[in-house]
C-alpha cells in the first residue's frame, strides 16, 4: 500500500533527500551504459585539454605582459622625443636624459615584438589544439548526450514522493478539469505569457506549476536641462563697476509611464477540501534573523493583535483564534472566512507539521511561502521558486566533460528536486489533502488525450523566442498569447499574437525659474509606449511520432523545436 506523506519536513529530511540522490547517481550509471560511451577515453582527453589550457591561460598572461612592455617602450621612447623638442637649446642635462630615454624605450619596445609575436603565434596554436580536441570530446559524449530526455528528472522525483505524479506536458482535459471540478478561472491568465508549466497530480488532485512573464505600467522620471547666461554689473574692492556674465544651468523632471515586465513563478492546485473556505497567508518574518529578541517581541506583538482582532465583535469577520497560539502567531491566516471548515484543514498534526515547516532554517527554506486558498483552488508562492529553475531542458546536460556532466547532473537534479518539493511541502502538511481524491472517472483518460493546453502553447511560443513573433516597431518584451486556429488528427495550427509596445520621441517643456529672474521652458525628451501587436502561426504535434508531412514541414522550416513531447514549427519561418 502506498503511504501518504504527513510530514514532508522530516520525510525529506530522513528519507527523500538521501533516496533521490541515490537514484539521480543510478540514473547518470544507467544512462552512462545505455550510451556506451569509453568514460575513460572522455577523461584522458579532458585531461589534455585542462593542461593545454593551463598553458593557454599562462601564454595568455605572457602575451598581456610583452603588449604593456612594448606599449610602455614606444610611448616612453614618443614622450622622451617630446621632452628632448621641447627642451631643445635648454641645459644639456636634460637634453642627454631625453636622449637616454628615446634610446631605452626604442631598445624595450622593439626587444618585445619579437617576443609578443611568438608568444601569440603560441596561444593561437594553443587554442586551436584546444578546440580540435573539444570537438573530439564532444562526439565522445554525443551518445550520451542524446539519451537526455524532457521528463529525466520527474521520473526521479516520482519514484521518490508517494502519490506524485507529472503530466508529460500540461493537456486541456487537465486544464478543463481544474475549470470545470475546482472552479480555476482563466482571467489570472489575462496580460501574462506562460514561459513554462509542468502540471501532474498529488494523489489524484491536480496542480501546475507555472512560470509566467506579466506586465504592470509603472513610471519612469525623465531629465531635461537648459543652459541660460546673463550679465550683471559688478562692483569690484576699488568702486569700480564691471560687467560679469552668470551662467546657470536648468533642471526639469518630467514623470511618464512606462510598461515594466517581471517574471514569476507559482503553483496551482486543485481539491476538494474545505471547498467553503478561503484564506491568505504570507511569509510571517518570525524565524529569528535579527536576533532571537527582537523576534520574540515580534511574536507578541502579532498574538496580542491576533486577540484583539479576535475579540472584536464590532466587525464582520468570524475570526476565532485557535488555541494553538504559535500556530495562529506563524500562520497568521486572519482574513479565512468559514471557520470550521479552517479547523477541519488544520487538524493539530496539521499544525504541528506547518509549524516545522516555516520555524526550519536548516533542511528546507523555512517560512518564505504565500499561501493563498479560493474556494478549491490553493496558490502558492515562495522566494526560493522565484529563484529556482522549473524548466528541465535536456539540453542544459549536454557536456563533453564526462566528470563535470555527472558533477552538474547531479547537483541540478537534487537542487531542482528541494526547490519543487518545498513549494509542495505547505500542501503535503495538511492530511485532509491527502485524503480527500477525486472520482477516478473525472481523470479517466486524461492523459491518453493528447491536446496540449494553452498554457503550453505559449511555453512553447517563448521557447521559440519573443523575438520570433515581435513586431517589427517594438521596444520592449512581447506578452505572447495564442488560440487554436486548426487542429486535425492530432496537429495543430496555433496563432501567436505578440503584444508589445513601440517608442515615440516626445518633448515637454516644463517652466523653471532662472538666476535671471525669468521664467524659461526647458525641453524634457521622453518616450511614449503605444501598443503594437503582431500575429505569427506555429504549427505544433503533440504526438510522439508526428506524420511524415508534418516533419518534412518542420525540417525545412528555418525554425523548429522539440520540446517534451511536443514537436513545433513557425509557418514561414
Amino acid at each position: 500500500m502506498i503511504e501518504d506523506v504527513y510530514e514532508p519536513l522530516a520525510r525529506y529530511r530522513d528519507e527523500f533527500r538521501q533516496k533521490f540522490a541515490t537514484l539521480t547517481r543510478e540514473k547518470f550509471k544507467e544512462l552512462t551504459k545505455r550510451s556506451g560511451i569509453d568514460v575513460r577515453a572522455n577523461r584522458a582527453l579532458v585531461a589534455q585539454i585542462k593542461k593545454l589550457r593551463e598553458l593557454a591561460d599562462s601564454a595568455s598572461t605572457k602575451k598581456t605582459c610583452y603588449g604593456c612592455l612594448m606599449a610602455v617602450g614606444f610611448v616612453g621612447a614618443v614622450a622622451a622625443l617630446i621632452g628632448a623638442i621641447a627642451a631643445n637649446g635648454t641645459d644639456s642635462e636634460t637634453q642627454g636624459l631625453c636622449i637616454l630615454g628615446i634610446v631605452v624605450g626604442l631598445v624595450l619596445g622593439i626587444v618585445m615584438i619579437p617576443l609578443f609575436n611568438a608568444v601569440a603565434e603560441l596561444l593561437a596554436s594553443l587554442e586551436s589544439q584546444i578546440a580540435a580536441k573539444k570537438g573530439i570530446a564532444w562526439k565522445q559524449m554525443e551518445p550520451l548526450n542524446r539519451l537526455y530526455t524532457w521528463d529525466v528528472t520527474v521520473k526521479l522525483i516520482e519514484a521518490t514522493v508517494p502519490r506524485l505524479e507529472f503530466d508529460p506536458y500540461f493537456t486541456a482535459d487537465r486544464l478543463a478539469s481544474l475549470h470545470r471540478q475546482f472552479g480555476w478561472d482563466d482571467s489570472f491568465n489575462d496580460g501574462k505569457s506562460i514561459i513554462f508549466a509542468q502540471s501532474g497530480v498529488i494523489n489524484g488532485n491536480p496542480f501546475v506549476f507555472g512560470h509566467y512573464l506579466d506586465m504592470e505600467w509603472g513610471e519612469k522620471t525623465y531629465e531635461g536641462t537648459k543652459e541660460i547666461s546673463w550679465t550683471e554689473w559688478e562692483e569690484d574692492a576699488d568702486g569700480k563697476r564691471h560687467r560679469v556674465t552668470r551662467y546657470e544651468t536648468l533642471h526639469a523632471h518630467v514623470t511618464k509611464p512606462i510598461p515594466v515586465y517581471s517574471e514569476q513563478k507559482l503553483l496551482i492546485y486543485g481539491n476538494d477540501a474545505a471547498p467553503n473556505l478561503s484564506f491568505s497567508r504570507q511569509p510571517s518574518g518570525l524565524t529569528g534573523k535579527d536576533g532571537e529578541l527582537w523576534s520574540s517581541i515580534r511574536k507578541k506583538w502579532r498574538l496580542s493583535r491576533l486577540k484583539a482582532y479576535s475579540r472584536d465583535l464590532t466587525d464582520d469577520s468570524n475570526f476565532t483564534l485557535m488555541s494553538n497560539h504559535e500556530f495562529e502567531t506563524w500562520f497568521h491566516a486572519k482574513d479565512r472566512d468559514h471557520e470550521v471548515e479552517f479547523r477541519l484543514l488544520f487538524t493539530p498534526i496539521a499544525q504541528t507539521q506547518m509549524l516545522n515547516l516555516m520555524k526550519d532554517t536548516t533542511v528546507g527554506y523555512g517560512d518564505d511561502f504565500t499561501f493563498i486558498k479560493q474556494k478549491k483552488i490553493n496558490v502558492l508562492f515562495s522566494q526560493h521558486l522565484d529563484e529556482a529553475t522549473i524548466d528541465t531542458d535536456p539540453s542544459r546536460f549536454h557536456n563533453w566533460d564526462y566528470d563535470s556532466a555527472f558533477s552538474f547532473f547531479v547537483q541540478f537534479n537534487e537542487r531542482y528536486f528541494k526547490d519543487a518539493y518545498f513549494v509542495m511541502a505547505p500542501l503535503l502538511a495538511i492530511p485532509l489533502y491527502q485524503q480527500m481524491r477525486t472520482h477516478e472517472d473525472i481523470w479517466k483518460g486524461v492523459l491518453g488525450r493528447k491536446a496540449s493546453s494553452f498554457w503550453e502553447h505559449e511555453a512553447v511560443a517563448n521557447y521559440h523566442g519573443e523575438d520570433k513573433f515581435e513586431h517589427p516597431s517594438c521596444i520592449t518584451r512581447s506578452i505572447l498569447k495564442t488560440h487554436v486556429i486548426q487542429r486535425e488528427s492530432g496537429e495543430s495550427t496555433i496563432a501567436v499574437t505578440a503584444y508589445g509596445y513601440r517608442g515615440v520621441e516626445r518633448i515637454d517643456y516644463e517652466e523653471v525659474y532662472g538666476g535671471d529672474g525669468n521664467w524659461h521652458d526647458v525641453p524634457v525628451h521622453w518616450t511614449e509606449y503605444l501598443p503594437v501587436q503582431r500575429t505569427s502561426n506555429m504549427c505544433l504535434s503533440e504526438r510522439g511520432t508526428p506524420s511524415d508531412l508534418f516533419k518534412r514541414r518542420a525540417a525545412a522550416s528555418r525554425e523548429s523545436a522539440f520540446r517534451r513531447s511536443i514537436l513545433s514549427f513557425l509557418s514561414g519561418a
